[in-house]
C-alpha cells in the first residue's frame, strides 16, 4: 500500500476537532505501546499549537531538598495524582513541523503518531505518523556550517591487497593466524583541534568528501553553526535535525510562556532552511 499524506487543510480539520471536542482539562490521554501519555494543550491558534507530552514517573527516586539547610522532604501528592515528566513541543500548523524541548528521560514526540489513532481509530485510509525529514545529500548543508568537526568513514580493503601490517598494530605472525578473511575494514576518524574547523574552505570540503565517496558513502561529519551544538550528519540519507542552544529565564514567573516564545523564535529563525528539505506528497 502506498502512503498518501493528507493535505494540511484535512490535518487542520482533525486538530480543530480534537482541540474543540476531544480534550479534558485541555488534555488528551494517549495510549501507545502499552504505555499512557498525556498530550496537554497550553496555547493554540491558527498558526501554532504549543503544548507538552507527559509520561508517568515513579516517585521512589525523587524528593525535595532545601538548598540552604540541606533538609530533605517527600513530594506530596493525592491518591489520584502521578509525578509526570514531559516534553514541550511547538507545532507549526502551516506544515505540521514539530519543534521541541526535551530532557533526557522525557517522552519522545513520536508519541503524537498515536494521537490520531486513539481519537479516530487506525484504518487503511487514516492513521497518524511522526517522521523525520531525510536529506539525500548533506554536503550543501555542511558547506554552510561555521565549524566542521570530526570526519569519520570506513573503508574495506580486500584480503588480496597488501596492507601495512604495522599500521594495524599486528605483527606478521599475528596477521597470518587470521583465516578466511574476506576483507580488512578500516575506520578512519579525522579529529579537528578544539574550537577549530577541520576544513575551513567550503569548496575544499566538498572536494575532500567527494574523493572519499569514491571509496565509500558511509561518511559521518560533525558540524555546527555558531548558535548550534555540534551534531553529526551522514553524507547520504541523513536525518534533518537542528540542535540549537536553548537559553531562557528559568526564574520567570511564567516559565511556559518563556519557553513558548523561545521555541517560536528558534523555529522561525530556521524555518526557511528546514522547509527546503520538506517533501510535500
Amino acid at each position: 500500500m502506498t502512503k498518501r499524506y493528507q493535505p494540511n487543510v484535512i490535518i487542520n480539520q482533525l486538530f480543530n476537532d480534537i482541540l474543540k471536542n476531544k480534550l479534558k482539562n485541555n488534555s488528551y490521554l494517549i495510549k501507545s505501546d502499552d504505555a499512557q501519555y498525556t498530550f496537554e494543550i497550553i496555547n493554540s491558534d491558527d498558526t501554532y499549537i504549543f503544548g507538552k507530552i507527559g509520561r508517568y514517573k515513579d516517585m521512589i527516586s525523587f524528593q525535595l531538598r532545601d538548598r540552604e539547610t540541606l533538609e530533605s522532604s517527600k513530594i506530596s501528592k493525592t491518591n489520584t495524582q502521578d509525578l509526570e515528566v514531559f516534553t514541550y513541543l511547538l507545532i507549526d500548523r502551516s506544515n505540521y513541523l514539530i519543534s521541541y524541548l526535551k530532557e533526557q528521560s522525557a517522552p519522545s514526540i513520536s508519541v503524537l503518531s498515536s494521537l490520531i489513532d486513539n481519537v479516530y481509530g487506525s484504518t487503511q485510509s487514516l492513521f497518524g505518523e511522526v517522521s523525520s525529514i531525510m536529506i539525500e545529500d548533506a554536503i550543501p548543508i555542511l558547506k554552510k556550517k561555521d565549524t566542521i568537526g570530526s570526519i569519520s568513514y570506513k573503508v574495506a580493503v580486500p584480503s588480496t591487497e597488501k596492507i601495512n601490517i604495522d599500521a594495524l598494530g599486528l605483527s606478521e605472525k599475528d596477521f597470518e593466524m587470521l583465516q578466511n578473511q574476506k576483507s580488512v575494514q578500516f575506520e578512519v576518524k579525522l579529529v579537528a583541534e578544539r574550537n577549530k574547523s577541520a576544513i575551513e574552505d567550503p569548496n575544499k570540503l566538498e572536494q575532500f568528501l567527494k574523493k572519499i565517496m569514491k571509496k565509500t558513502e558511509k561518511i559521518k561529519v560533525s558540524a555546527k553553526d555558531t548558535s548550534e551544538y555540534m551534531q553529526t550528519y551522514n553524507i547520504v540519507g541523513s536525518i534533518m535535525t537542528k540542535r540549537e542552544k536553548f537559553e531562557f529565564d528559568k526564574d520567570s514567573t511564567n516559565i511556559e510562556s518563556e519557553i513558548e516564545k523561545k521555541l517560536k523564535k528558534t523555529y522561525e529563525n530556521n524555518k526557511e532552511e528546514i522547509q527546503e528539505y520538506v517533501v510535500n506528497e
